[in-house]
């Protein structure tokens, strides 16, 4: 039987000319014998190319970042881009000329000429590239997907220019989703209390945020990102949101960046909670969302797609919110290291990416001695925790599903350094030292939290409790979409990539200090004074974030 699956290619800053099979997807990918790909099938395959001057491009980022530097916030155009990291002519023309003698169709060259796009039959793909393709399927979703069987091998003379091809040698262990409960369900309660229902009064009135504005008031934009054919929302559902929780916002719609929408035949409730939330705290502010629906590609090819299509537009949301991923350690760590290339681009041109952390605690192995980590976990993108308000107390408490920990894909950043050893010189790390290992010299995280337990979402025209880091995410992006808008009223630029900022400024949030994310036999990490791997640095005070958004402003 033949699949007219798109396969999705990208090359790896790698050594040598081969790129070795995933060694992990032997256990979970079966080859599917009843699947044949015929030769003569079309296949489409995007080339990642190795970008000129990409050390330099992190250094402009770093210094557009810096409050400090003469070039705070003095983001780069695409075309500047361009200019730093795109490929030589030169280089150009011996990748094309490569694509010509392999019969690959060039299909496309972006505008930062650092990748390319190609169309080819499966049996031109499996000569040029010295591999054989097949069929695979997941047994942990039943995903199918098109992958070589064993390793791929980029020609001595474009090695140099070629970097990796996305999809070929990588294989998605899974992804994670919202956990959508009703809000009495025994999922929603935490072991020392009981989640209230979170609505955008609590936000507003917690994080003091502003409600104030009309239609076309704000300046700036805003956008979440979905994955998968059914990743779409409700407009007759955004509307009874707003009828019973947001009423001010009543006839404001979510427009379509890239993708499709079909929510009114089938919505799902992790795009209504995105858009309903990030709508309900950057209120009035243009709201967009992009669907990336790339059939039989795993999430993180899928997380790589979504930075191409945002490279590759003119004028793209300044603020992202993202509210899927994956258990770390299981993909292509190419893969992974190019989609951080690819934040820092959007980065350097002033777009702000948000993620949740994810659902499960600090993850575990299934012997209990090692905690994992969550994907992506780049320091260019924001990651969001998740907190809860306490029915009895009224207090917030950390999220015991808030995934958080050390990434072993990054090192930790220098600006996470003085909170990070805080933490660990801590009572409250001593006191609660997890018996099981971690990395702990890796990217920390989160960096913040927002509520993520019982917050209302309205599908089918009614409010429910959801709870999840992906509630967290939209709502502290809607926030950062209303710093934007400040500062761009007084014709400052918008605020971009923001973790150094955020930690140099520890006073713009409530520090949590209760809570803990175990994981199946994991002990997990504590809440405790500053940050900590449950709640990051805290939830938002919005006034102070706002005081800080200014800094060179006398205050």
């Amino acid at each position: 039987m033949f699949i007219p699956l798109a396969l999705v290619v990208t090359l790896a800053l790698v050594s040598g000319l081969e790129f070795p099979g995933a060694k992990k997807h032997a256990s979970m990918w079966k080859l599917d014998e009843t699947l044949t790909i015929s030769s003569d099938s079309s296949l489409t395959m995007r080339i990642a190319l190795n970008p000129r001057n990409a050390a330099e491009l992190t250094d402009k980022v770093h210094s557009i970042a810096d409050p400090k530097s003469a070039n705070f916030r003095k983001y780069l155009d695409n075309k500047q881009i361009t200019e730093l990291v795109g490929v030589s002519q030169a280089d150009m023309d011996r990748v094309l000329a490569w694509a010509r003698e392999s019969n690959f169709e060039v299909v496309e060259v972006p505008q930062n000429r650092d990748w390319i796009t190609v169309r080819a039959t499966a049996g031109a793909i499996e000569k040029g590239l010295k591999t054989k393709l097949a069929s695979w399927t997941s047994d942990i979703n039943g995903q199918r997907k098109i992958g070589a069987v064993e390793s791929y091998t980029i020609p001595d003379h474009v090695a140099d220019v070629i970097q990796f091809i996305p999809g070929m040698t990588s294989f998605s262990f899974g992804s994670w989703r919202p956990v959508v409960q009703s809000a009495d369900a025994a999922a929603v309660k935490e072991p020392n209390g009981v989640p209230a229902a979170v609505t955008p009064a609590t936000i507003w009135k917690t994080y003091q945020t502003p409600t104030e504005g009309s239609h076309g008031s704000k300046l700036g934009s805003q956008a979440v990102i979905e994955y998968g054919k059914s990743a779409n929302f409700n407009t007759a559902d955004l509307q009874s949101f707003f009828k019973q929780l947001n009423p001010e916002q009543l006839g404001e719609t979510c427009g379509v960046a890239y993708g499709d929408n079909n929510g009114d035949v089938r919505a799902s409730v992790e795009a209504n909670l995105d858009v309903q939330y990030i709508m309900a705290t950057g209120q009035f502010v243009n709201t967009t969302t992009y669907k990336i629906a790339e059939p039989g590609v795993g999430i993180e090819d899928q997380m790589l797609d979504y930075t191409y299509i945002v490279g590759n537009q003119t004028q793209p949301a300044l603020v992202h919110s993202i509210s899927y991923g994956e258990y770390g350690g299981d993909y292509d760590n190419a893969t992974d290291q190019r989609f951080n290339y690819e934040l820092q681009k959007m980065a350097a041109r002033g777009i702000t990416v948000l993620l949740a952390s994810g659902d499960n605690g600090v993850g575990c192995d299934k012997a209990g001695t090692t905690q994992e980590y969550d994907y992506p976990s780049s320091p260019y993108i924001t990651m969001v925790g998740a907190t809860y308000v306490d029915s009895s107390s009224g207090d917030e408490v950390g999220a015991t599903l808030s995934s958080g920990g050390f990434s072993k894909d990054f090192y930790r950043p220098s600006w996470q350094d003085s909170a990070v050893n805080g933490y660990f010189a801590s009572p409250t790390y001593k006191a609660h030292t997890p018996s099981e290992t971690f990395y702990r010299d890796g990217r920390a995280y989160p960096d913040v939290a927002a509520f993520g337990q019982n917050v209302q979402v309205v599908t089918g025209g009614k409010a429910s409790g959801v709870s999840g880091t992906s509630c967290s995410a939209p709502i502290f992006a809607g926030i950062v979409a209303n710093l934007n808008h400040e500062l761009m009223s007084q014709g400052l630029a918008p605020m971009g990539w923001i973790n150094p900022w955020l930690y140099a400024n520890p006073q713009m949030f409530t520090d949590v200090t209760s809570g803990s994310n175990p994981y199946e036999k994991c002990d997990g990490f504590f809440a405790g004074p500053g940050w900590d791997p449950v709640t990051g640095l805290g939830t938002p005070i919005y006034p102070e974030m706002l005081k800080a958004a200014f800094p060179a402003k006398k205050q």
